[in-house]
């Protein structure tokens, strides 16, 4: 036996281990960007566009800018967000290079609200953005680095596009690489687009490079479903990289994954994993290194992205319209071929009718046992919502259940009798799939290709002869709109939805009753494709004859109750999920009392009930409730003062300029100020940036001036109005402030108390002669 040498075995393994490259290793420190990140979450707060806390924020990174040595350092002034008075803007700090070539690095700064920390979304960003500032500006470059903290972000990406249609030398800008969310629990997305604009591919490819080649990192991925039904529905998400994209800039945003409770005041550090600051900011620290000598080219490009074995693929849309026009080819042949194939049974199929309307009656059945699981759970538990904190298992109980609604089904389809013929089912599943894959087509060739595949996989199971096979095919058809309809940004819309504050009992009937509806209709051509192969094999797959018999129920009812019993006995909220109560108090001015009302997504009983040293439990089952407060010594925050400084007669227009003062004892949250008439008028104003207003409903005869958030307490407000003799205008003024005027306080274990008051005042004035000389 010959005797191992150790000595050289393990200089062997040395060697082979030396050979495999190591992660790429930066000055970048996570602990140096927690620290940044723990002032503007902890120190400063919560940071909405244009509050005190987020100029506070913004002159916080301008320091530390200074402190790193950048050549410049400033803040960027932002005094109107699409018509909406701010005091917001742009923190920025600028590295020069040996090049006027410019690289922008960037985060937004601002947080969601007033109540909202913003430790993750996007305090994690501006820390990594800060950090980043330390890093480079010890190290040489050829290009000019622009470190930008957008303020803004959460209504509506105002400050970055600002900075694209003001900064004086965007088209020297190059390249812009962002960071929306660095948290480190989970993975980290890629967002190379905008709409159906991208970022060119070498900049995407150089992304997956970089993190998985270079930094040896795990968890780079793109979310293609919700990317695609994103830019379906026109940009409803996105970051600051979009006004750069849009503008024809490369650009690419990593955010770390929206399973987190961004856009909550649980946005806080304990729930943040810091270890994601380190990992996005080598990315975005390599990718500069890669490039600072200059890009392959300033463009965009247009493209799907689809991400396999973690790397990218890149498709044209040429050859998603190949796939498309494919899928409607095979559906015709599918079709054409399934009528040659058709047999006639010896019992006449005429004898067999309705085969669609009771399939559309069983696949309802499914749906309802489906969507009514998690109903009655909360029923029983008091919760509306009971599976926000376990998402997961409610899905498993879901399916569970749907089986118990599928056994149901099989045993109504012994009485209920469906066709024998393949074809009666196979052209329906193929037409109904070629008519949403060509209504997806409408919309854009990336949202096609998901039906367009799914009825090529239905076509292909269709056409072949083996059971197996058809089985296979069925099976990827639905797994395509799977994907789609689950997309993976899909547990971040549920939990928005539970902000639904619909309290009748109809309203919940309606609420359970869409979910019902809308996937029978999802559903329902691949209950016809299965009827069809199902048919066509001529054997018991899936074991559809053993299952309805009683020992089918007997396991899946089993295996249901166990789970349900789990989850029964699960915590619905927890330190990441939060209940939300809205106490809203109204006031109308002059009036001799205001209404308070309280809204909750889920029940209100068990919330302790504060006034003053009196304390009650709320014990009504509802979710929504009113009551009136004659307590009004506090509510007189505001007062408003009006008068009319000169008229003028001007051809056939009357120009009467009035002036508005609003004075408050605390600076409100926002300030409306809405003008009516039943004739058109028009307005100038400094308040109106030149006239530019483009709010929601405004028309000839409606202006409305908007100032948000926290503006000062005194605002003087001169406005020249546009009339006609005796023209009548109606004024609203509406100030809401994030405090409750009432000592109204309520508790309640994981949910979060917003408060909000709401002062009104009105008032009417003409330009009669008469009424100009009463004022």
């Amino acid at each position: 036996m010959e005797i191992l040498n150790l000595p050289a075995v393990l200089f062997s393994l040395l060697l082979l281990f030396s050979s495999i490259p190591a992660p790429a290793q930066s000055g970048f420190s996570g602990d140096s960007a927690l620290a940044v990140l723990r002032v503007l979450s902890v120190d400063i707060g919560p940071r909405p566009m244009g509050s005190p806390a987020e100029r506070q924020a913004l002159q916080y990174a301008v320091s530390k800018f200074r402190e790193f040595g950048c050549q410049e350092a400033y803040v960027m002034p932002m005094m109107v967000a699409e018509a909406v008075n701010t005091n917001s803007g742009i923190a920025v700090g600028v590295l020069k290079g040996k090049t006027d070539r410019i690289i922008i690095i960037g985060g937004h700064i601002d947080s969601a609200g007033p109540e909202i920390p913003g430790a993750n979304d996007d305090g994690s960003g501006v820390a990594c953005v800060i950090e980043l500032a330390r890093i480079l500006s010890k190290q040489q470059h050829e290009s000019t680095i622009m470190f930008c903290c957008w303020g803004g972000e959460e209504s509506g990406l105002q400050g970055s596009k600002y900075f694209v249609d003001h900064f004086d030398k965007i088209d020297s800008v190059v390249l812009m690489l962002q960071i929306d969310m660095a948290d480190g629990s989970s993975v980290l997305e890629i967002d190379p687009e905008y709409g159906e604009i991208n970022a060119p591919r070498w900049l995407v490819g150089a992304a997956y490079e970089t993190f998985y080649d270079e930094l040896q990192s795990s968890g780079l991925v793109y979310p293609v479903a919700s990317a695609t039904l994103n830019a379906a529905t026109g940009g409803s998400t996105g970051s600051d990289h979009d006004a750069f994209l849009e503008k024809g800039i490369p650009a690419i945003d990593f955010t770390s994954d929206v399973d987190f409770p961004i856009h909550t005041p649980q946005d806080h550090l304990e729930n943040f994993e810091p270890s994601g600051l380190k990992r996005t900011g080598d990315l975005v620290l390599k990718l500069f290194e890669r490039f600072d000598a200059g890009v392959p080219s300033r463009t965009t490009e247009q493209y799907m992205l689809i991400q396999m074995f973690g790397k990218p693929l890149f498709l044209s849309h040429w050859m998603l319209w190949v796939v498309v026009g494919m899928a409607f080819l095979l559906a015709l042949i599918s079709i054409l071929a399934s009528r040659r194939r058709r047999t006639h049974l010896a019992e006449p199929i005429s004898k067999v009718r309705w085969s669609t309307i009771k399939l559309i009656l069983f696949t309802l059945i499914i749906q309802t046992f489906i969507w009514l699981s998690e109903t009655v759970i909360g029923l029983i538990r008091g919760y509306r919502f009971p599976w926000v904190n376990n998402f997961e298992g409610f899905v498993v109980l879901g399916i569970l259940v749907g089986l118990v609604g599928l056994w149901l089904v099989l045993r109504l389809a012994r009485r209920l009798r469906l066709s024998s013929d393949p074809f009666v089912f196979g052209w329906r599943a193929m037409v109904a799939l070629c008519v949403i894959t060509l209504l997806a087509a409408l919309r854009s060739p990336e949202l096609a290709v998901f039906p367009g595949v799914a009825a090529l996989f239905m076509a292909l199971a269709l056409l072949v002869r083996s059971a197996g096979l058809r089985v296979m095919f069925w099976m990827l058809s639905c797994l395509t709109i799977v994907r789609l309809v689950f997309f993976e940004e899909l547990g971040l819309i549920q939990r928005l939805i539970t902000e639904n504050r619909v309290h009748s009992f109809l309203g919940l009937v309606g609420y359970e009753a869409i979910y019902v509806v809308f996937f029978t209709c999802v559903s329902l051509p691949f209950v016809f494709g299965f009827a069809a192969v199902y048919r066509a094999s001529g054997v018991d797959f899936l074991w559809l004859k053993l299952f309805r018999e009683r020992r089918g129920l007997l396991v899946v009812s089993g295996l249901a109750i166990c789970v349900a019993v789990y989850l029964m006995f699960q915590p619905v909220y927890g330190p990441k999920w939060y209940n939300t109560i809205i106490v809203e108090q109204r006031y109308e001015m002059g009036a001799d009392s205001s209404t308070i009302k309280l809204k909750a997504s889920e029940h209100m009983d068990g919330t302790l009930v504060q006034v003053g040293n009196w304390k009650s439990v709320f014990d009504e089952g509802t979710n929504n409730h009113d009551f009136t407060a004659t307590q009004l010594s506090q509510v007189q925050w505001v007062s408003l003062g009006r008068e009319i400084d000169s008229v003028k007669n001007a051809e056939d227009t009357i120009r009467l300029s009035r002036r508005l003062e609003l004075h408050s004892l605390l600076r409100p949250y926002t300030v409306t100020v809405i003008y009516r008439s039943s004739l058109p008028f028009s307005v100038e104003s400094p308040w109106t940036h030149g006239g530019n207003l483009r709010i929601g409903r405004e028309s000839d005869s409606l202006k409305i001036f908007t100032w948000y958030s926290f503006p000062d307490t005194n605002l003087i407000v001169p406005i020249t109005f546009g009339l006609r003799q005796g023209q009548t205008i109606a004024e609203r003024v509406e100030l809401t402030f994030d405090t409750l005027a009432h000592d109204l306080r309520l508790a309640r274990e994981y949910t979060n108390i917003q408060y909000r008051t709401i002062v009104a005042g009105t008032d009417t004035f003409s330009s009669s002669p008469a009424a100009i000389l009463e004022s």
